[in-house]
């Protein structure tokens, strides 16, 4: 037997979207909010996701990199650095990479190429435990190429910057140095009695007061 629908009567699904659509007319800005927040939400989801498998993909690839090394394939470790700085540029292991990839740019002496992944990553650092290390190899860089005047500088500015590093009594007494190297022995006694002054009871107090000795 056939069944016919009563005249007038909705089923509950029409009535159901009949309101809702009633209420999404009547709280259009709220609801529209609503929407922006959830997709929003979803998206940061997938976003953190994606990060998480970039960070521990990255990762994995240098520590495969760092084997390389230890195992004198340093071919196979320079191709997995480049890869993992190229493949994953944003992550905590491509900045590291970065500054392997310095290292080696230095040692066969191409200075300029390592000074600008230095440079960028003493920008861009995705860790604040990246940058200061970029940041000391790039006086090493200077130091390498016997300019001096830079080196001094790019000292100065790491005191600045970072006062408290583990480095810094050590880039103080380079600093000292620098200044002995371009001739200007008056401040580079003054750098040396800063450090005896500043970090007393410590080798670099030392290490600074022998110097005195020995240029006076």
């Amino acid at each position: 037997m056939k069944m016919n629908s009563v005249p007038g009567r909705k089923s509950v699904g029409v009535t159901i979207s009949e309101f809702a659509v009633k209420q999404i007319r009547k709280n259009k800005i709220k609801f529209f909010a609503v929407a922006v927040f959830v997709l929003a939400t979803i998206f940061i989801g997938i976003l953190i996701l994606r990060i998480h498998t970039a960070e521990e993909t990255s990762s994995a690839k240098l520590a495969v990199a760092y084997a390389s090394f230890i195992y004198g394939d340093k071919k196979s470790g320079i191709a997995l650095i480049d890869e993992t700085i190229a493949k994953f540029p944003k992550t905590s292991a491509a900045y590291h990479a970065s500054l392997i990839k310095a290292d080696f740019l230095a040692e066969i002496h191409e200075y300029d190429e390592a000074l600008k992944i230095l440079t960028k990553t003493v920008n861009n650092g995705k860790s604040d435990a990246i940058k200061p290390l970029a940041h000391a190899r790039i006086i090493y860089i200077y130091d390498s190429k016997k300019d001096y005047f830079n080196a001094a500088l790019i000292s100065k500015e790491f005191i600045a910057k970072y006062p408290d590093h583990f480095l810094t009594t050590d880039i103080y007494l380079n600093l000292a140095e620098y200044y002995l190297l371009s001739g200007s022995k008056d401040e580079a006694v003054k750098v040396f009695n800063e450090v005896a002054v500043n970090f007393p009871a410590t080798r670099a107090a030392e290490n600074a007061r022998n110097r005195l000795n020995q240029i006076k």
